[in-house]
């Protein structure tokens, strides 16, 4: 169960906890806390100056966990702001409702509202593990100063269609040197035009004859080689 499950799911417990105590087992999976018959029998007795310092000191919590939790992960203190509210029910005393207010469009915000919603959650419960008996729910809304870098709204299809996911192609490192110039790792050898590289072939080959005949021509002969003589014969 979520943790937000648990804030939110209290009706059934409080259904059980008004029961007498022998008609329901002892459950070990549920975490030691207050009923709320007590809880409600305690705060009713109460005076209402101590019931507001207790209310101040868990707005006070709740505006603490949001801040500190906002640092620790790095986001901006003044991206999301909190109001707490007061809220009633019931079957139960009034309680706290955190309301969080978004105040900086980021998506990589929108990606990850879950788990930092989470993580806020936890942090209260390590402060006061009977949190879930006063906070009565959380709620988001967008309360943004500038819009205009929210996207609009897309194709009705995109919502049932698959997911696009990017091919990556991991970069090819080619280290030249060491035993042999070996290359190492994966190398594409790209196929070149035919017909390309018979014309830039034959282009060398006219360009280095054209050169031979220009030396050859400025040496005065084009031949370099000794003039042929028989050589002379002796009778046996």
């Amino acid at each position: 169960m979520s943790l937000i499950n648990r804030l939110l799911g209290r009706n059934a417990n409080a259904t059980r906890t008004t029961q007498p105590p022998h008609s329901q087992p002892h459950s070990h999976s549920q975490s030691p806390s207050v009923p709320h018959s007590q809880i409600s029998s305690v705060q009713s007795q109460m005076s209402p100056h101590a019931v507001a310092t207790q209310n101040a000191t868990r707005r006070e919590l709740l505006r603490v966990v949001l801040r500190d939790t906002l640092t620790r992960h790095g986001i901006p203190t003044s991206w999301i702001t909190a109001e707490m509210l007061v809220a009633t029910s019931r079957l139960r005393e009034p309680g706290i409702h955190w309301r969080l207010s978004i105040k900086h469009w980021d998506e990589r915000l929108m990606t990850h509202t879950v788990a930092l919603q989470n993580n806020m959650i936890k942090r209260v419960m390590s402060f006061d593990p009977l949190a879930t008996n006063w906070l009565m729910g959380i709620s988001w809304q967008f309360a943004l100063d500038d819009e205009s870098a929210c996207p609009p709204m897309p194709h009705p299809g995109i919502w049932t269609a698959e997911p696009h996911r990017p091919v990556e192609v991991a970069p090819v490192a080619l280290t030249v040197g060491g035993s042999g110039d070996v290359i190492s790792g994966p190398v594409v050898i790209g196929h070149a035009d035919p017909a390309a590289t018979a014309r830039e072939d034959l282009e060398k080959l006219f360009a280095i004859r054209d050169a031979d005949r220009l030396h050859n021509s400025q040496a005065g002969s084009p031949h370099t080689f000794a003039p042929t003589e028989p050589s002379k014969l002796e009778r046996l």
